[in-house]
């Protein structure tokens, strides 16, 4: 068995450290940004559907209501409970022309009130915030037929809805155009 000289020993040693502490020097231990998570996979044939809940007012988001108030004019924005990015979307399909569809539906609360669906407002990449209808077109899918969009969504508030927690279910399909 051969053992390692004591100065690479120590400078593992020391290496280790320095990946623990961080390079911020004592006391300023960094972490590491935690990994976004994997892709879903939607293909051809398939419907991938996410429920998504938006509480504004929870403690880690913005306040509710917003200082200064909000309307119709200047609306507060929500993210999304429990979902720290955006959604990565991976499509693969064999159509020649497709198009990944969005639907959405408003899922009722305890009170049986339904967000209105135009409340929701998504976007795909870095692109313009677009507000969600009941059906929509995300993307048309290049001719490879593959690819990975970034979908980002958010909740619009006008100042007339009720407080409380709002439920939607997204749904995505690949269409042939």
């Amino acid at each position: 068995m051969t053992t390692a000289p004591a100065p690479l020993v120590r400078a593992l040693q020391l290496g280790t450290t320095l990946l623990v502490l961080g390079l911020g020097g004592p006391g300023q231990a960094q972490t590491a940004p935690a990994p976004p998570p994997p892709p879903a996979l939607l293909w051809d044939g398939q419907r991938l559907t996410l429920d998504l809940s938006f509480q504004p007012g929870d403690p880690s988001g913005p306040a509710y209501p917003p200082r200064g108030g909000f309307s119709r004019t200047q609306p507060a924005y929500y993210p999304p409970l429990g979902t720290p990015g955006p959604v990565r979307l991976n499509v693969t399909t064999y159509l020649p022309r497709a198009a990944l569809l969005l639907r959405v539906r408003g899922l009722p609360d305890a009170r049986g009130a339904t967000l209105p669906v135009g409340r929701l407002e998504y976007r795909v990449g870095t692109g313009p915030w677009l507000r969600a209808g009941p059906l929509q077109v995300v993307a048309l899918v290049p001719d490879t037929g593959r690819a990975i969009y970034d979908l980002s969504f958010r909740l619009r508030l006008e100042g007339d809805e009720p407080a409380g927690q709002y439920r939607v279910l997204l749904t995505w399909a690949l269409e042939a155009q």
